[in-house]
């Protein structure tokens, strides 16, 4: 309660000027943008028995791969990206539990603080009809994202900033967890075609 007073004194005490709006698309654009890590990479699965791992930044025209049976995704967003692109019939791995939670949470959050921005940008309009530009930008976010939320996958906040820091040492040991793995690969010779595994 005490952040929602401050915000909308903060966003009040800027009411007559440019500076709340600016702090409202970037609030935004900022929630918006996301920094895939090593669980967002995506493995494909061959018929020819061979895989291809991908980051996921470079899983972008289904032309790219073809040919597989399979894909193991680990996080709610690598498995939206590959159902965008391949289709949603397309056979991905089940998402294991904690990623669910981290996921779901974390966009229930960012709902949350959009709709509130929303709601401070449309109660300033009152007071500035400049505000009424600005205003459906986080509205639409905050519709956007609250649509997409699993709320059986949803933490309390106590419960959410534990289990955050635990999630983030997590996603740590796994980016250190795949780099040894393409060195040790590296330095290992292979033995046959059907053993190749490509990280790109």
């Amino acid at each position: 309660m005490k952040k929602i007073l401050l915000l909308f004194s903060l966003l009040f005490i800027y009411a007559s000027a440019s500076h709340a709006q600016l702090v409202i698309v970037v609030q935004a654009v900022a929630s918006s943008i996301k920094a895939p890590n090593s669980l967002d990479n995506v493995t494909f699965y061959h018929k020819s028995g061979e895989t291809t791992t991908l980051p996921i930044r470079k899983v972008k025209k289904k032309m790219e791969i073809q040919d597989f049976d399979s894909v193991k995704v680990q996080t709610v967003y690598a498995l939206e990206r590959v159902q965008k692109i391949y289709g949603s019939s397309t056979n991905t791995s089940d998402i294991p539990e904690d990623a669910l939670y981290y996921a779901h949470t974390k966009r229930y959050r960012n709902a949350r603080m959009s709709s509130l921005f929303a709601a401070s940008a449309w109660s300033l309009s009152l007071l500035n009809p400049y505000f009424l530009i600005v205003a459906p930008l986080p509205t639409l976010q905050a519709l956007k994202r609250d649509k997409g939320v699993d709320k059986k996958y949803v933490m309390n906040g106590k419960e959410w900033r534990t289990f955050k820091k635990e999630y983030k040492v997590h996603i740590k040991n796994h980016k250190n967890k795949s780099q040894a793995s393409v060195v040790e690969a590296d330095n290992v010779p292979s033995t046959s075609s059907s053993e190749k595994n490509y990280t790109i």
